[in-house]
């Protein structure tokens, strides 16, 4: 024990006496490219046929906007396009909800008008977000859509409503009048359903459903539709959302 415990000063001193001295010359970030590189052949050949079907895809022309579709507050063509889908899908796929709702800036893109590839539905929602279903006491529902007044208007369907001084009022769900003594289910998604923009209301979930079905997917197979119909891409303004000035 005792040989042991002068092992480590000896090696420390003998390797301080040994060590030589550094001085820092310059601290100037120097940038080193790297050229020349011989290319992997057979890497190239691995990826290449992914590559082309992919970009095969994502170039398709799947639809045709006739009017350009941006987002709006409180109301705009492409909020009311996308929860419009919503609503649709959620149906078609025998969803039992009251009303649509998504987040105004899960919108990222705009759409042009003009032929619809697919890549720009995917820079539009670039999130792999899926249908949730989300049922709320109606004071709980009353709060979503202060919360939805507060930021200015988002993406709806199946409701109306109004925005006076940063508040809802005159609230309408499928047609009727809102009733705080109910419950109703919000069909929305995982994002929004997980307190996602500040939305914590919907923790508060007395039930929650998931789903499979992604939002995008919905949207993409909605403009895919209208194509096979011979129909173009041609949401309105419908005053779901109307700003009431005091």
């Amino acid at each position: 024990m005792r040989k042991g415990k002068w092992i480590l000063p000896v090696l420390l001193i003998t390797l301080t006496g040994c060590s030589p001295k550094l001085h820092l010359a310059g601290n100037t970030p120097q940038l080193y490219p790297i050229k020349n590189l011989p290319v992997d052949s057979s890497m190239l050949a691995f990826y290449k046929p992914y590559k082309a079907g992919i970009d095969s895809q994502m170039n398709t022309v799947i639809g045709l906007a006739a009017v350009n579709i941006e987002r709006g507050r409180p109301e705009g063509l492409l909020n009311n396009l996308v929860a419009d889908v919503m609503y649709q899908a959620g149906k078609e796929n025998h969803i039992e909800f009251d009303f649509a709702h998504t987040n105004y800036f899960s919108l990222r893109n705009p759409i042009s008008a003009g032929p619809i590839k697919a890549f720009k539905i995917y820079e539009l929602m670039p999130f792999e977000n899926y249908f949730v279903t989300v049922k709320l006491k109606g004071a709980d529902i009353l709060d979503l859509f202060n919360y939805m007044a507060a930021g200015g208007g988002d993406p709806i369907s199946g409701a109306t409503f109004c925005i006076k001084d940063g508040k809802a009022s005159d609230i309408m769900i499928q047609g009727i009048p809102f009733d705080i003594s109910k419950e109703y289910t919000v069909l929305t998604n995982d994002y929004l359903a997980n307190g996602g923009d500040k939305a914590v209301v919907y923790t508060k979930a007395i039930k929650r459903i998931g789903s499979t079905i992604k939002v995008r997917d919905a949207l993409l197979n909605y403009i895919k539709q209208q194509q096979a119909a011979g129909k173009s891409i041609s949401p309105k303004l419908d005053h779901r959302i109307q700003t009431i000035k005091l």
